[in-house]
């Protein structure tokens, strides 16, 4: 088994390892009405809604969805709102993936070209990178199951202390 996979069916797991629980506050900005980029802005108005309370804050981040939006990233941290971004960094627009495979074959056209333009590789984003560059805590990418745990650990401690971190985790495609 790849190592994205495991870390993929981990995540939410190690989530909750630290101490989060799965409810209504928690489930804010899954997705915005399944559209691309509207989930991190909306994560990022919840926090600032939960910063008052003292909730710890997690957004489990689509690589896609932070292509479009990341500059709310920059936001939470000038604005100082508190919150941890957990990565699923698959390396695509996986719904396009999926879409463009499904209209190829639905017109007997194939499945071959289904990742031109709908895959973020060559280059890989080192999403870590980008949230340093914006002075948000960061670690990964992640490719190791074993060191999620840890590194989420960090992560919430950061988060504790009134600051914006990421951990980017690369998880297998569908």
């Amino acid at each position: 088994m790849r190592s994205e996979t495991r870390i993929g069916r981990r995540l939410e797991a190690a989530v909750a390892a630290c101490g989060t629980t799965t409810n209504s506050i928690d489930l804010w900005a899954r997705q915005a009405a399944g559209g691309v980029g509207g989930g991190l802005p909306i994560a990022v108005g919840a926090a600032l809604a939960h910063k008052k309370h003292g909730r710890l804050c997690v957004r489990i981040q689509t690589d896609g969805d932070m292509m479009v939006a990341n500059g709310a990233l920059w936001t939470a941290v000038h604005h100082r709102i508190p919150m941890l971004f957990v990565m699923h960094n698959n390396r695509a627009y996986h719904q396009e993936v999926m879409h463009v495979q499904r209209m190829g074959n639905r017109r007997q056209r194939g499945m071959g070209n289904a990742y031109i333009g709908t895959t973020i590789t060559d280059p890989n984003v080192d999403f870590a990178m980008l949230a340093r560059s914006m002075g948000a805590y960061a670690e990964g990418p992640i490719t190791d199951p074993k060191d999620l745990g840890r590194a989420l650990r960090r992560a919430v401690e950061r988060v504790e202390k009134g600051e914006v971190a990421l951990v980017d985790s690369v998880t297998q495609p569908r």
